[in-house]
């Protein structure tokens, strides 16, 4: 069995186990050669399998996994090699961040059938696709949808999915499913079709089979739980589409055209300021793209700006009282001051921090702010009900979305770091406002000095960011070096 820190055919190294189901484990990689996350499946077969029929199930998967790396799709999780290291498989995939399906439906409940059919036709494009190319799927089910950070669908696990239904794996299976590392899982056997059921290890998945499979993880979706039969538990239209994809004779089921154009009259129309598909649901608000992961609603939130001067009482000091034009760095004649005095703030959500007593609170959508009334600086705590973040994947992407919009950006550090929490990642930069931003209180042309923080725990992402004038940064420095190290996340 894999560790942590394995190297896989000198190449991936294994970073940390993220789930385990009945044929395996999915680890978090790191692919050395190219320097990019993976995702890394080790195949563990049953131990008290007989040597041709293990050599067999080998074939079989490296023979299918090569099928799947053809496939370049936006909503099919790629699969990139097939290894084997001291006689164990290994499949590397594109790893990625998300929530699955089922989980999503276990912690907020079904969901809309607009959003559903959404979902459901993602899912379609992407078995419509890899039909086309000769692939079949095998295992859908909703543990194999994904919902991206980003709000990319992707399917997962083309390649290795017809294992599932294997009897020497336990068709019928539960568990925790490796996909990622999800808290539930919904047996393989609820969503085969009635023909794979009644040749179980024989029957092979075919274009029927797998839009039966979709029915049935669309039947989840809007129900929260498996089909029993034919359902007539789904009213309106999206009950109609259930229906013709679950019907019991594969040539009696709805095409996937067919499918297709009932599912997009379903869907809800993205409200009119949303971003076009496919580009990311992270805003850049007040010159810095800010990424704060949201277990509530399942991906990436966006970190909205605090109340507007006015509103709730907000000073204004941040943007109305520093220079114009503030030097990029403090003057030789000043001086680091101490610490500010720091008292205890305790959230109702169970995450404790030290902040400046001085500074003014203020509450926002997602955010706890503190400012302060001189204009100098501010702080702002984070923290969400999402568990598996990548701290520094989360920064990088953060930094990506900022450089192209404000001017001078200049990069301290970006560097993964530890906590006794959990897994850190630090981002310290510097850059000049380009445009002034009332709700956040930044002035236009004023240079300004950031340190942001994300901290993941087995429950929790936090994010906690520190910024100052420019002119101010080592004045303050003390003081946010002391108020990180006092900020705990919940229990």
């Amino acid at each position: 069995m894999g560790a942590a820190g394995q190297l896989i055919v000198k190449r991936y190294r294994l970073v940390r186990a993220l789930g385990q189901g009945a044929t395996g484990i999915v680890w978090e990689g790191h692919d050395t050669l190219l320097d990019r996350p993976v995702a890394v499946r080790q195949v563990l077969l049953p131990s008290d399998l007989r040597e041709t029929r293990r050599v067999e199930i080998i074939q079989r998967i490296a023979r299918e996994a090569r099928h799947a790396e053809r496939l370049r799709h936006p909503h099919i999780a790629a699969v990139h090699d097939v290894a084997e290291e001291d006689g164990e498989l290994y499949l590397i995939m594109e790893l990625v961040r998300s929530r699955s399906l089922d989980g999503i439906v276990a912690g907020e409940g079904p969901l809309p059938p607009g959003r559903a059919a959404t979902i459901a036709r993602n899912v379609l494009s992407a078995l419509t696709y890899a039909h086309a190319s000769g692939v079949r799927h095998g295992d859908v089910r909703p543990a194999n949808v994904l919902i991206g950070h980003d709000g990319r669908v992707v399917l997962a696990d083309f390649g290795i999915a017809s294992l599932a239904a294997d009897p020497a794996f336990g068709h019928a299976g539960g568990g925790r499913t490796p996909a990622h590392g999800g808290p539930i899982s919904r047996g393989t056997a609820a969503f085969l079709a009635p023909e794979r059921m009644e040749r179980p290890g024989d029957g092979p998945a075919t274009v029927a089979s797998d839009l039966w499979s979709l029915g049935a993880t669309l039947h989840m979706a809007v129900t929260g739980k498996p089909p029993a039969g034919v359902p007539g538990d789904v009213p309106g239209p999206i009950g109609d589409v259930v229906r013709g994809l679950l019907a019991k004779e594969p040539r009696k089921r709805l095409s996937a055209e067919a499918a297709d154009q009932a599912l997009a009259e379903l869907e809800t129309p993205p409200p009119a300021s949303a971003r076009p598909r496919g580009g990311s649901r992270t805003k850049v608000i007040a010159g810095v793209a800010a990424v704060l992961v949201a277990g509530a609603v399942g991906g990436w939130a966006v970190l909205r700006p605090g109340p507007a001067p006015g509103e709730t009482g907000v000073p204004t000091a941040m943007a109305a009282k520093v220079s114009p034009k503030p030097s990029a760095t403090p003057s030789k004649s000043q001086t680091p001051a101490k610490t500010l005095k720091l008292t205890w703030y305790k959230s109702d959500a169970g995450w404790k921090a030290g902040v400046p007593k001085d500074w003014n609170r203020v509450p926002a959508d997602f955010a706890m702010w503190w400012f302060d009334p001189k204009g100098r600086g501010q702080l702002t705590v984070e923290v969400t009900e999402q568990s598996g973040t990548d701290p520094l994947g989360a920064l990088r992407e953060a930094e990506a979305m900022l450089r192209p919009t404000v001017t001078g950006y200049t990069k301290v550090r970006l560097k993964s770091s530890s906590t006794k929490y959990g897994p850190a990642a630090d981002w310290e930069f510097t850059w000049t406002q380009r445009k002034a931003s009332d709700n956040a209180h930044l002035a236009k042309g004023v240079a300004y000095h950031q340190f942001r923080r994300v901290i993941s725990t087995d429950t929790t992402t936090s994010v906690l960011t520190w910024t100052t004038t420019a002119a101010d940064w080592e004045r303050l420095r003390a003081t946010q070096r002391k108020a990180f190290s006092l900020f705990k996340p919940p229990a």
